[in-house]
């Protein structure tokens, strides 16, 4: 058996071991961190220069990486496309059209600054199919803000902003000018989904268009009801209050651009609808429109909010609703365009007791 004093010289020795190799950690680490620093004081720029390349490596990669990505994503929506074509011809055939009065060709403007919407593919594909066979009009899609410039821009009938975001989706200076002028000359201005959430720093578009986003409270999974303003309005008239939809909906900036005084209210929530209350709720006046028209100078603008989701473009409801807009934006289809106010709808619904 060991001694006391024997098992105390072993637990003193064993505690000098670990000071020792605790020294000795301490003094390679201090060496280490000497080593790097004299590397560093003896060659600064090619320490610097390594970095800003690995830097740039890096930056090169992530644009390389968002390129590919979106290449998936494009061949994905392809192959859903092609799995959805009977849904969305089935869709088509139901719709009622309205003879125009000419030839129309539209341009369907998707360009993106800012989030970028996964839908776009099928909300080009099902607005190009659905022009096509009801003879309404033909598409010319683009993502090219070169097309403002062009002489041939001014031969459009209308334009389709598709979820449209940035505040430089269509560029400062000529490219603007052409597009006010456009609207004054009497063409159509359509807007899907996220045309509200473009161009914050672009006073006329916002006037033109009604409204700016101001944070979606219902979310893309969110089945909502609707509530239909104008039950007899042939832009809205197969839709009935308390039919329902899963899609995103917005709510919109309280000021100047969004006002009943403008605006002729078609489609809005109803929040009498199973589930409606959302959380970030905000606007006063509890005024949570969904569809609009309006007279802009010499043009008609149709908005709609409904498109986020990629099963909207196969939608009959939604579909004939954006055939109906895009018909009285070209001009083709009559309707009361006059302001909500100015017809006794100045102010929203209350809130339900109890919301």
């Amino acid at each position: 058996m060991q001694s006391g004093h024997t098992r105390k010289r072993l637990n003193h020795t064993a505690s000098a071991k670990l000071k020792t190799i605790h020294i000795l950690q301490t003094m390679k680490q201090f060496l280490s961190y000497l080593l790097i620093l004299c590397t560093l004081s003896v060659h600064p720029l090619i320490a610097n220069q390594s970095i800003n390349q690995i830097r740039s490596e890096l930056r090169d990669l992530r644009q390389q990486r968002g390129a590919i990505d979106r290449k998936i994503h494009e061949a994905q929506a392809k192959i859903r496309i092609i799995e959805k074509e009977d849904d969305l011809i089935d869709a088509i055939n139901s719709l009622k059209v309205h003879t125009p009065h000419k030839k129309r060709t539209v341009l369907v403007y998707s360009r993106t600054q800012g989030f970028r919407h996964q839908s776009i593919p099928f909300g080009v594909h099902a607005l190009t199919e659905m022009g096509k066979r009801t003879g309404a009009f033909n598409v010319v899609a683009s993502e090219d803000p070169a097309v403002f410039n062009s002489p041939s821009f001014m031969n459009y009938d209308g334009v389709i902003m598709l979820n449209t975001t940035g505040n430089d989706v269509i560029p400062q200076g000529r490219a603007r000018e052409n597009f006010e002028r456009f609207l004054m000359n009497g063409k159509g201005l359509i807007g899907i989904h996220a045309a509200t959430d473009c161009h914050r720093n672009w006073s006329n578009y916002l006037e033109a268009m009604g409204g700016l986003f101001d944070g979606h409270p219902w979310g893309a999974n969110h089945t909502v009801s609707l509530y239909n303003e104008e039950p007899n309005h042939p832009i809205c008239n197969h839709i009935q209050t308390g039919d329902r939809i899963r899609d995103e909906i917005y709510q919109y900036r309280e000021d100047s651009y969004f006002t009943r005084d403008k605006l002729r209210i078609l489609l809005s929530l109803d929040l009498n609808g199973k589930n409606m209350k959302a959380k970030g709720m905000k606007r006063k006046d509890h005024d949570y429109a969904v569809s609009w028209i309006r007279k802009y100078g010499n043009s008609r603008v149709f908005y709609s909010n409904l498109g986020h989701n990629n099963e909207t473009y196969h939608n009959p409801m939604a579909l004939q609703h954006f055939l109906n807009g895009i018909q009285y934006a070209l001009g083709d289809l009559s309707a009361d365009d006059r302001s909500s106010a100015s017809v006794g709808n100045g102010s929203a619904r209350a809130l339900p007791a109890g919301f």
